[in-house]
């Protein structure tokens, strides 16, 4: 496939190509293929169905992907995770690839930093395909931004009670239990006092106030606002150290990020091909279009774009295996960024080659459009990606030995040389 014939091991091209086969044969088959596909954009999903979607997943060894046999995942890499939510993408569809992507992150975090209990009853079960997980973060007023989240967690003996509103909260109808960050302690703006506790979905107190899943696109997903009100949790069900998720929570978005933009690009490779394919076969004036400058130069362009996406998250899922996910901050966000741009950009050219065709349901286009639109802001939008980068690109850029007093004063010397490298006039003087 396009990005992947020089950065990957032949085993880790292997386990692609073997990803990609497994999800045609097994996943996406009897109910779940491409009707299932246009059910879910038409926000026609269900319980049964979803809970037979993570169950495969978890017999073809998907799910929760970097954790080890021991606790259930099949203990694979970080590039192997990528390329499984590559390979959703490409096969199926993003909101399938997010579900698998909670599983990812969310299984890494509660083997890393979860108790017993947390592994064996949440984590190997939704490893292994038993429990369809939810990720209750953005809130109505906070956003994403957890260190101003107001669901609060309060301890009553051997309980939480967690009181509190989230919303946009994916697969809230259809999930087990929620991964749900809460404030025990601390105030507002405050990074510590931010925890983490497992909800199950059945706990008295918790309420879906409202269906928000009619979005422009990434629909099926059953996204809710929520209330938790005195919702009891028992004190086994934090995870980590009360009030110390913040670390956990960014490595946790490491990888996300990664994921999300991974699938989002194998998604639009479908897109791409699908479109090659129809204007290499269309014929405008006794001519392929293909063979039109204005529309093969848009392919060659979408290629290459893609290519360097593909390598970019490459590269930073390498440093994740190498060195751990807190190392990848910077080039995750990097990949999600980039990757995410230009993965509905990529889309979006697609339907513009193949015109009134590609906005129309005889191909998966313009659904893909719609689709990838969301990974521009879900998990982490491109704006604090930016963010994130040039905060930690001035870090490595910035260098001790520039004079800052001869900013402004450069008639006196020129402040990135040191003073035996000065130019002569200004040495001279």
């Amino acid at each position: 496939m396009i990005g992947e014939d020089t950065v990957l091991t032949d085993e880790e091209e292997t386990y692609l190509a073997d990803a990609i086969t497994t999800l045609e044969t097994e996943v996406f088959v009897d109910g779940l293929g491409h009707d299932h596909f246009r059910a879910l954009d038409e926000n026609d999903g269900s319980r049964e169905e979803w809970q037979e979607y993570v169950s495969r997943m978890g017999d073809a060894g998907f799910n929760a992907i970097s954790v080890p046999e021991a606790h259930g995942g099949p203990g694979g890499t970080i590039i192997e995770t990528v390329l499984a939510e590559q390979a959703i993408g490409y096969c199926g569809n993003i909101v399938h690839a997010c579900q698998t992507s909670l599983t990812q992150h969310v299984g890494r975090t509660m083997y890393e930093h979860g108790n017993q209990h947390i592994r064996e009853a949440y984590l190997e079960p939704m490893a292994a395909g038993d429990l369809v997980v939810a990720q209750a973060y953005t809130e109505p007023r906070s956003g994403t931004d957890l260190a101003h989240l107001e669901t609060d967690a309060e301890k009553d003996g051997d309980e939480w009670v967690i009181n509190g509103e989230k919303r946009f909260i994916d697969f809230a109808p259809y999930a087990d239990f929620y991964f749900t960050p809460v404030r025990t302690s601390g105030d507002d703006g405050d990074r510590e006092g931010v925890s983490i506790i497992v909800i199950d979905r059945d706990t008295d107190g918790i309420e879906l106030l409202q269906d928000q899943s009619d979005w422009h696109g990434f629909r099926g997903t059953g996204a809710s606002w929520m209330r938790f009100d005195d919702v009891r949790v028992p004190e086994a069900n934090l995870v980590g150290n009360e009030g110390e998720a913040w670390s956990y929570i960014t490595d946790e978005l490491n990888l996300e990020h990664l994921t999300v933009a991974r699938y989002c690009l194998g998604a639009s490779q479908q897109a791409l091909e699908i479109a090659a394919n129809y204007t290499a076969n269309r014929e405008v004036n006794e001519r392929p279009v293909s063979r039109y400058q204005a529309v093969n130069h848009k392919v060659a362009e979408m290629v290459t774009k893609l290519d360097g996406a593909y390598l970019l998250n490459t590269r930073a899922a390498r440093i994740m295996d190498d060195r751990g996910v807190s190392a990848g901050r910077m080039e995750s966000a990097m990949a999600k960024w980039l990757g995410n741009e230009l993965a509905h950009e990529i889309a979006d050219t697609c339907i513009q080659i193949m015109g009134g065709i590609g906005t129309t349901t005889s191909y998966p286009v313009e659904q893909t459009q719609r689709d990838v639109r969301a990974g521009r802001f879900m998990g982490g939008a491109t704006e604090v990606m930016k963010s994130v980068v040039q905060h930690d690109a001035y870090k490595l850029l910035l260098d001790e030995e520039f004079d800052a007093e001869l900013v402004g004063n450069e008639r006196e010397g020129l402040p990135w040389l040191n003073e035996d490298e000065q130019p002569a006039q200004i040495a001279d003087e």
